[in-house]
């Protein structure tokens, strides 16, 4: 599962780009995480080759930062996560990678344009070459998307747990030992395990509550390593309170009920394909 801590966007002042700014806001604050907002400066091209030409001393750079922190707060407004700017030229998608590799970027969110035409053919889209070369997921934003949960109808909402968990969990009982619930984890490539024993859920499972009982897991019981009494949310509930829901519990999964009935399980990767899903990627 990932976690998204580390979020790079680069901006160019276009709607798309502040399309994939607001949406990357969004991830990092779901996530607690910070951004990196990277711009391009524009450089001269020369006819089919599109050799860049720029010079140092025809750029202010701290001034090209100063209205990228200034474009950054008015789209984001009072409610931005924590972020840092960066200004540079070059390749594009050679820098976004670049800089993903040197900040440690867990995600990058990239609004597109959707170029055709001849253009595309010689040279392929930046999005294409930086998915290509990144070194961790690129998340791609269209011209057309809604980015924010205030550019939606209220009826359109973000959908409902039940829509985005997992069904059928996989579980495990308290007297299992941690070999069996590792093993469990790897068949069903799951890294969180709802503790049942009979028709109660009495725990949760995940593999860095392996981490301390390595060596001992054939011996050490589930009970032993658990967290219990975990934090639960209704199938009926909304993704964005399943979101607070772990912010708050600082958890990364959560077992969904209905009734007193376990149903699934909702992780933060599914809360995140749920945005994906809204922007249309």
């Amino acid at each position: 599962m990932y976690t998204f801590s580390r979020i790079l966007v680069p901006v160019d002042y276009s709607a798309p780009a502040d399309a994939a700014l607001r949406l990357a806001a969004e991830l990092a604050t779901a996530f607690q995480g910070r951004l990196l907002v990277l711009h391009l400066l524009a450089i001269e091209v020369f006819a089919l080759a599109e050799l860049p030409l720029i010079t140092s001393d025809v750029v202010d750079i701290e001034e090209a930062r100063e209205r990228l922190r200034t474009h950054v707060a008015k789209v984001l407004g009072p409610e931005a996560p924590p972020y840092d700017v960066a200004v540079t030229w070059g390749s594009p998608y050679l820098q976004i990678v670049d800089h993903a590799i040197e900040y440690g970027a867990d995600l990058i969110v990239l609004g597109t344009h959707g170029r055709t035409g001849l253009k595309h053919v010689l040279l392929g889209s930046v999005a294409e070459k930086t998915v290509r070369l990144a070194p961790c997921p690129v998340l791609t934003v269209r011209n057309d998307a809604r980015a924010t949960a205030g550019d939606r109808p209220a009826s359109e909402g973000r959908g409902r747990v039940a829509e985005r968990m997992e069904r059928a969990p996989v579980t495990v009982r308290s007297d299992d030992t941690l070999d069996r619930a590792r093993a469990r984890m790897a068949e069903a490539r799951v890294r969180h395990l709802p503790v049942v024993d009979g028709e109660r859920i009495v725990g949760m499972l995940s593999d860095a509550d392996l981490g301390p009982h390595v060596g001992q897991l054939e011996r050490t019981r589930v009970h032993v390593a658990m967290t219990p009494r975990p934090i639960t949310v209704s199938a009926a509930a909304g993704v964005e309170e399943a979101a607070r829901l772990m912010l708050t519990h600082r958890v990364r999964a959560l077992p969904v009920i209905d009734g007193a009935r376990l149903v699934g399980v909702i992780s933060s990767t599914d809360i995140l394909e749920d945005y994906v899903r809204v922007a249309r990627v």
